[in-house]
Parts: structure tokens; sequence; C-alpha cells
């Protein structure tokens, strides 16, 4: 095979990866009542402690405005709740619900199960090599979205 047909070959492997994953984390998601990406908002809200907006929004590197819909969307649901801190009033934190708590906890399960499926095939060698591919590929991919970005 040829690099050129190689190169091809992969990415349409990748992209059915990515439809097929994207398929069945929406059909994961739809039983708890979210939607993509909320997961990583209550994972973020958990492993911060008591976030603001801001902090979210640089934790996950989003914009504000978009964690801004994605809170509104849970706390209308009852995943998180907004609280003013303490110390200074001017300041708004998110913490999770119990419900958010619960979810959270659940969506960790799942997301486990989906890492174990994906690498059910595999050695232990051979999932060892797929996460460093996977890191690396990570690392690419961030440097050309700094060369995009400047």
């Amino acid at each position: 095979m040829t690099r050129e047909e190689l190169t091809a070959e992969a990415g349409r492997e990748f992209q059915s990866l990515l439809h097929i994953y994207n398929l069945c984390m929406q059909r994961t998601l739809r039983k708890y009542g979210l939607y993509p990406g909320q997961p990583q908002l209550l994972f973020a809200v958990r492993s911060l402690g008591m976030p603001t907006q801001n902090e979210l929004a640089e934790h996950l590197n989003i914009t504000k405005a978009s964690v801004g819909v994605s809170l509104r969307r849970l706390e209308n649901t009852g995943f998180i709740k907004r609280v003013r801190d303490k110390k200074d009033t001017r300041c708004i934190r998110i913490t999770l619900t119990q419900k958010g708590q619960d979810y959270a906890r659940w969506c960790d399960i799942d997301f486990e199960m989906f890492f174990t499926t994906l690498l059910e095939d595999f050695s232990g060698d051979e999932r060892a090599d797929a996460l460093d591919m996977l890191q690396r590929m990570n690392k690419s991919m961030r440097a050309f979205r700094g060369r995009l970005d400047s």
C-alpha cells in the first residue's frame, strides 16, 4: 500500500470510528437527558470543586458563552446549581446537585465501558502502544491547532 493509500484508508477508518463512537455516546447520554459535552462539564465541576463560569471555560478551553449555555441547561434540569461565594458575594460558583453527582458517576462507568470496549481486541502491550499513539496524535493535533490559531 502506498503512503497516499495508507493515509486515505486511515482517514476513512478514523472517520468511521468517530461516527460510531458519537452514535453510541449520543444513545448513552440520551438515557440521562444529557447532551454531548455536558458530561465533561459535570466532570470539570466535580474535579475543580466549586468553580466559576470563567474557571470552567478556561479549564475546558471553550468560550464563556458556550459554558453559559450548557450551565443553563444543566441548571434547568437539576444537575448543577449556582451559589454565591461566601467570601466574595459578587462571585457566583457552580456546584453539582446530588443528581449531578450521581449522573457524573454513572457517566464515569459508561465511559469506562466505552474505552474498555474500544480496546477489548488488543493485548496488554497493544493497549499501551495504542495509548502512546493516541497521546502522540493529540500532541500533533494540539500543535496543528496552535498553528491554525496564530
